[in-house]
């Protein structure tokens, strides 16, 4: 008889777990992987598409990976209610322009907690990390490790970064981890989530009090309408309009 897929409760150790090791996957990617392979002497390009995109891509593969261990059939049907991957009606697309004007917003006033931090902290910024990363770093136009690699290519890497960003992130965060976890926690399940989802950023660091606003906002909405299409929506309207309007504050 074939087993059919169930959904079982996550509870606050194995939802440590499951958020500790991307952690570490993530900071050994860019802090080992990211310097070895420049001073190696890889192209900016590979370098990246290994050590920023190679973890998201593994978030977005274990997604499905976990789908299939709990037992559900590979289908499209399945695929959408078990990562609650659901159309959206008129009202829920005003959720997605709203999560997405607050979370924009939450940036921008929460963005001076990155030099108090960065002043109040004793950790070093790498040098080795992209200008569009660092910190200290305000980049107008082509960033300069990309001077020569051509538009196609840069595009290229664009497109499938946050592609595999947008949708490792959502399918892994929200659409396999949070349904599990409201099971366990209920009604307090947004705060847990925003909290560890914000901790796991810990990689930057001195972005930690920046994402928290837009993490917390994320998580409230994923579980009070449980739809994840409408984070898939935000997020690819933040991490596009981001960049925009933090170039038109510092330029």
């Amino acid at each position: 008889m074939e087993r059919k897929g169930v959904t079982n409760p996550m509870s606050m150790w194995l939802s440590l777990l499951f958020f500790v090791i991307p952690t570490v996957l993530f900071t050994l990617s860019i802090y080992v992987g990211m310097p070895y392979l420049g001073f190696r002497g890889v192209n900016p390009i590979v370098n990246y598409t290994v050590t920023l995109m190679g973890p998201v891509i593994l978030l977005f593969f274990a997604s499905f990976a976990a789908f299939k261990l709990e037992g559900h059939p590979m289908n499209w049907k399945t695929v959408r209610k078990r990562f609650r991957l659901n159309t959206l009606n008129k009202k829920e697309w005003g959720w997605v322009l709203g999560l997405s004007l607050f979370m924009l917003l939450g940036n921008v006033l929460f963005m001076p907690t990155q030099n108090w931090l960065l002043s109040n902290v004793s950790l070093a910024i790498p040098d080795f990390l992209p200008s569009t990363l660092d910190p200290r770093i305000t980049v107008s136009g082509l960033p300069p490790e990309f001077a020569s690699e051509t538009m196609a290519s840069i595009i290229l890497f664009q497109l499938f970064f946050m592609f595999f960003n947008i949708f490792g992130e959502e399918l892994w965060w929200r659409g396999y981890i949070l349904p599990r976890q409201e099971l366990a926690h209920g009604k307090h399940t947004w705060l847990i989530h925003g909290l560890l989802w914000t901790l796991f950023h810990s990689f930057w660091w001195w972005n930690l009090l920046v994402l928290l606003p837009g993490a917390l906002a994320a998580a409230f909405v994923a579980q009070k309408l449980k739809n994840t299409t409408i984070l898939i929506l935000a997020h690819l309207l933040v991490n596009s309009l981001g960049g925009v309007i933090v170039m038109l504050i510092n330029g």
